[in-house]
């Protein structure tokens, strides 16, 4: 087996036997309970003496495959799965097929599997037809020709949603009122959904307009349950019929629509009156009313009759005197109206919604019939042959009157005998009828009469003349109402013999006559402009001694109603109802009506109209939570009256109240979301919302929206991450606003929250964190802003010590004390002459001008001479025997000497010009050069600074800066540090009596320089305030006449101007090397000049200079003519 040699002893379940046969030897091998290991070659050896034989066989041990491995899912989607797997041990035998065994995760696999067959070489494969957004659970089952392999492990896998493939069912819609329509409907079928449905779209839309898309609302919920759904669609034109049609949806997209459903709106009332009303009238008491149908777009509903509204005119406004007719048709013959009466009428129609429009009042007056009989006839004897007969007007003219009949016959004559009639204007309500029997008794009666005919008879009265004629009145007693301001005639017509006494009585007083009130011929009471203090009884009485009679007659006047009383009794959001009290009931002119004149706080003033009787009324569409004034004013046919005192109320409602920014915020990475519902509306509709924004360190806010709706949820976009924010939303309604601030920081890209600012909690509206900090401090800027101060007055402290330590001078040592001002008697009044080699003689010293005020040394923290730099270096001069510093400052009073005259020249020397320095002899020059120079010709010496004077050449003035001053930036050569000047440029060069000048001291006459004495007067200096009085002397060519070197500009560094001398002449220690106003100083130009001026006081005043050319001088180089030197503050200069 397998090339090795098969022991049955080994393993048991192989069996080997031999049988002996005739032919040969018959050899077995048997295999109990085959394994897959069986399977081998097993080769069969016969060997015998002749030789050996063997045949092979090949043992193939078949078996089911084994169970397919590593089952997984390559891709799926709703419908479709793509599965792969792992081809297994196929039991030595072909694979022929692959079984994929599924069912939903609720089924089991004995009732609900379902398979698909894949060939046996595939290890891929696909299955359709699934249901989407369903779970199921997978395996596979390999197959060979022996068998089946078992089942894989179970894999689940959960399809993709689909947007749902079936419409809502069982949708039914139906009419809530004119203006809305309640629909109802039922999810798709389960199988259908495809995922789980979050909402409905509910789509309408005109049935008439055909091409017009439909108006989706959206309902919105988290997860269906299967229960009914139900919405009302508002805001819908009444009586129109909609198209209504419902999709399911999910998160994928929209399902199919639902079949379309048709309803109408309730109908409303017409909301136009009929056009057209005509009135005519047909008789006495008929009149016929027609109209036109309003627009059929008008009519919002089916319409199913009219009504005709009408009364008498006179009483129109009281709706208790109307009638109404229902008709129809589009028109009607009214009956049973009052004769010759004007008549009002309104139309309307009407719908099962209720009643339209009324049309506009219309009038007609009914046509004339004959009138009603005159009332109270009465007969008045006036002589023993006369009577006097006087009547009222018909209750019912039922036309205009046009005439009377006075009808009289005797009434001892036979009746059939026709009366004698008497025709009498309608204008007179009496008639005279004379030439009668004094014994007769007589019958009378009046009628009247309109262009229809004569009217019935009045009332027959008798009576018969008579010699004994009693006091009696023909008037009737009447009620008079007038408006006011009109006048009045209240009749009162006596007869009777003697002639009667009329007395007339006003309220129960006698009459008295006034401008107003007077009596006419006729015994009638005359009125003028009446007014309602004139309202009362008037009577008339007349008596004679036969008898007396008396009328009373009643004014009324009226005039527009009294204001009511306005008693408020409830209100709400936006309704105000009040009470009407009307106490003023003497008016014979009833109240027609009200007006209520009303507005809001801030709004326009509205009118509304109040009918007849109405006790309590309400004002409707107010404004929620506004104050409102109101007033009142009643009206009649006379006019409106006054209105009533103002009525403040205000309607129910507040602004919105502000919500917890728990309910309201809902903060993500990059967006905040707003749950606009969280407001409470205060008891008024919110009208929208104001939302802004800005990160927390900015200023300025961000508009996202002025104009949010409110309902539902609204984003914020775009924020940063890990960021805070301020939010700002402001709420509306009719009541106000209200604004809200809110601080909240944006989460991480991670979802993480960020730490509050300066220790806040994250509900904390705080906007600083340290307790006792007001909101609006931003520590922000506070902390930068307070650093900086505090650097800035540290750097101020700073330069205040240094400047303090500046200006602190050293004090002087005795020995330098006396170098400056030992010596000062042995030169007063004397001329100082100079040894060959241009030294002072040995008993010259240096002599300081008295107070003398040293200049200072450059630089930031120098305050002391030249001696005190030398001395403290430890440097001198070889060669000199005097103690002498060589960089010491020499002055000698009264040696300036000056060129006066034109060609240059002084004493023998050379011309003097004030220049440059040249090339070549300048502190530059080289040392040997200069100690030839120094040998071959003088040197001048200058207290501060000199110069050689070159070989062969004419000598040329500087006006040189002092060697301790910073040199002007135009000074041409570089001199280097002023604290270690060269040698030959800064030493103590003696001074020469020949040639010395000050540099500034210039003619009066140009192109002359003046020679003049120490005892002479010095004329004014232009610049002197920047001049060092130093004299340099340089070789070269004579220069041009008047010329003169370059003074510093105007933006270089000069030495101050000296201060005021003081009195004090004291002498100046060593520490007064500066300016000092503590002590009696003067500066140099101030000492050196102290003599002259005390020489110059005989001076023309004409001669000296005025402010104006001084400034000159000064600012722009001026040379002024004058003829001496003229003292001057130069400090105020």
């Amino acid at each position: 087996m397998n090339n090795k040699r098969l022991d049955g002893n080994t393993d048991p379940r192989y069996t080997i036997k031999e049988e002996i046969r005739n032919d040969g030897v018959l050899s077995t091998i048997s295999v109990r309970r085959t394994e897959r290991s069986d399977t081998a070659t097993f080769t069969c050896v016969a060997t015998n003496a002749f030789g050996s034989d063997d045949t092979i066989i090949n043992l193939i041990i078949q078996e089911v495959p084994e169970t397919p491995s590593e089952l997984k899912v390559l891709d799926k989607s709703g419908r479709n799965v793509k599965l792969s797997w792992k081809a297994p041990y196929n039991g030595n035998s072909n694979l022929t097929r692959y079984l994929i065994e599924y069912k939903p995760i609720k089924g089991t696999w004995q009732n609900d599997i379902d398979r698909v067959l894949v060939g046996g070489e595939e290890t891929i494969a696909g299955v359709f037809s699934l249901r989407p957004a369903t779970s199921y659970h997978f395996r596979i089952v390999a197959q060979n020709s022996i068998g089946s392999s078992g089942p894989s492990d179970t894999i689940t896998i959960e399809t993709d949603q689909e947007a749902p493939s079936g419409p809502p069912v069982d949708i039914r819609l139906s009419s809530a009122d004119q203006h809305t329509l309640s629909v109802r409907w039922k999810p798709p079928l389960k199988e259908l959904w495809n995922g789980d449905i979050r909402g409905y779209y509910v789509g309408y839309k005109k049935v008439t307009a055909v091409q017009d898309p439909y108006l989706f609302e959206t309902i919105e919920f988290i997860k269906e349950r299967g229960n009914e759904h139900s919405l009302q669609i508002s805001n819908l034109e009444v009586f129109t019929q909609y198209s209504i049609v419902v999709q399911a949806f999910n998160n994928i997209g929209n399902g199919p629509l639902s079949e379309e459903v048709t309803e109408f709106t309730a109908e409303g009332a017409p909301s136009q009156p009929p056009g057209e009303v005509i009135l005519t009238p047909l008789a006495s008491s008929t009149v016929l009313v027609e109209w036109s149908a309003p627009p059929k777009n008008t009519a919002n509903g089916n319409i199913k009759g009219y009504k005709v509204i009408y009364g008498p005119s006179k009483t129109w406004y009281d709706p208790s005197t109307h009638d109404s007719k229902i008709v129809p048709d589009l028109k009607v013959e009214i009956h049973g109206l009052k004769k010759f009466t004007n008549y009002s009428m309104q139309v309307l129609a009407f719908t099962n919604g209720g009643d339209g429009v009324r049309s506009p009042e219309a009038s007609v007056t009914t046509k004339e019939d004959i009138p009603g009989a005159p009332q109270s006839v009465k007969g008045l004897a006036m002589t023993e042959s006369s009577i006097l007969i006087s009547w009222q007007h018909p209750e019912e003219p039922n036309g205009k009157i046009l005439e009377y009949t006075v009808y009289i016959r005797d009434t001892d004559r036979n009746r059939d005998i026709a009366p004698k009639s008497y025709k009498v204007n309608v204008v007179q309500m009496s008639y005279h009828v004379d030439n009668l029997n004094q014994k007769t008794r007589y019958e009378f009666w009046v009628t009247a009469h309109t262009s229809i005919g004569e009217g019935a008879p009045s009332a027959k009265a008798t009576i018969q003349p008579t010699s004994r004629i009693p006091a009696k009145i023909a008037s009737f007693d009447e009620i008079f109402t007038v408006p006011a301001n009109r006048d009045i005639k209240m009749p009162c017509i006596a007869v009777g013999s003697p002639a009667p006494e009329t007395v007339w009585k006003v309220n129960e007083e006698d009459f008295v006559k006034t401008d107003k009130m007077r009596l006419l011929p006729d015994g009638s009471l005359h009125i003028t402009n009446v007014s309602k203090d004139d309202a009362g009884s008037y009577k008339c009485i007349v008596n004679n001694k036969f008898g007396q009679d008396m009328v009373t007659h009643t004014l009324v006047v009226n005039g527009p109603p009294e204001p009511p009383m306005v008693i408020l009794t409830a209100q709400t959001t936006d309704t105000i109802t009040f009470k009407l009290k009307y106490e003023d009931t003497d008016d014979a002119t009833p109240v027609h009506g009200f007006k209520v004149n009303y507005k809001p706080e801030f709004g326009d003033w509205e009118q509304k109209e109040i009918g007849f009787g109405t006790d309590e009324f309400t004002l409707q569409n107010l404004w929620c939570g506004q104050r409102y004034q109101l007033q009142v004013s009643a009206y009649n046919t006379i006019g409106i009256g006054k209105p009533s005192a103002i009525v403040n109320t205000r309607t129910k409602g507040v602004e919105p109240t502000v919500p917890d920014a728990r309910r309201f915020l809902e903060v993500s990475a990059g967006s905040v979301t707003l749950h606009l519902n969280a407001w409470q509306d205060g008891g008024c509709s919110m009208l929208y919302f104001m939302v802004e924004y800005k990160p927390r360190s900015h200023k300025d806010w961000t508009l996202v929206s002025n104009n949010v709706k409110p309902g539902g949820n609204f984003v914020v976009l775009d924020l940063n991450h890990a960021t805070w924010y301020n939010l700002k939303v402001t709420a509306h309604n009719n009541a106000g606003f209200s604004t809200a601030e809110y601080e909240f920081a944006t989460l991480t890209s991670t979802g993480g929250t960020v730490s509050p600012p300066y220790g806040t909690g994250p509900n904390s509206e705080a906007k600083s964190g340290f307790p006792g900090i007001p909101d609006w401090l931003d520590l922000n800027m506070i902390v930068p802003v307070s650093a900086t101060v505090i650097v800035v007055c540290v750097g101020i402290l700073v330069v205040c010590v240094a400047m303090s330590r500046r200006k602190a001078p050293p004090l002087m040592n005795p020995e330098e004390y006396a170098q400056f001002y030992g010596a000062m008697n042995t030169m007063n009044g004397r001329m100082v002459t100079m040894r060959k080699d241009g030294l002072p003689y040995e008993d010259m010293g240096y002599v300081p001008p008295p107070n003398r005020k040293l200049p200072p040394v450059p630089g930031m923290n120098s305050n002391y001479n030249t001696i005190d730099r030398i001395k403290k270096a430890g440097g001198s001069i070889p060669g000199q025997d005097e103690d002498i510093s060589p960089y010491a400052t020499f002055h000698l009073l009264g040696m300036r000497e000056e060129a006066k005259n034109g060609n240059g020249h002084m004493n023998g020397g050379n011309g003097f010009q004030t220049m440059p320095p040249t090339p070549g002899s300048g502190p530059m020059t080289p040392q040997h050069h200069r100690q030839q120079q120094q040998q071959q010709q003088a040197q001048t010496m200058h207290a501060r600074r000199s110069m050689p004077i070159q070989q062969g050449g004419g000598m040329q003035l500087y006006d040189a800066p002092n060697c301790d001053y910073e040199p002007p930036k135009n000074f041409q050569q570089n001199f280097g540090n002023p604290y270690d000047c060269p040698e030959g440029f800064y030493n103590g060069s003696l001074m020469s009596s020949v040639g010395y000048s000050q540099v500034a001291d210039y003619s009066g006459v140009p192109g002359q320089m003046m020679t003049q004495s120490m005892h002479g007067q010095m004329p004014p200096q232009p610049h002197a305030e920047y001049s060092t009085d130093t004299v340099i002397y340089k070789g070269g060519p004579p220069p041009p006449a008047n010329m003169r070197g370059p003074l510093p500009a105007a933006d270089d560094e000069f030495p101050p101007p000296p201060p005021l001398r003081s009195a004090d002449t004291s002498l100046n220690d060593s520490n007064s090397t500066t300016q000092s106003n503590l002590t009696s100083e003067c500066s140099e130009a101030e000492c050196d000049r102290e003599p002259l001026v005390r020489e110059s006081k005989g001076m023309d005043p004409s001669k000296e200079l005025t402010t104006e050319e001084m400034r000159k001088l000064i600012e722009r180089n001026e040379i002024v003519q004058t003829n001496g030197l003229k003292p001057y503050n130069t400090v105020n200069v």
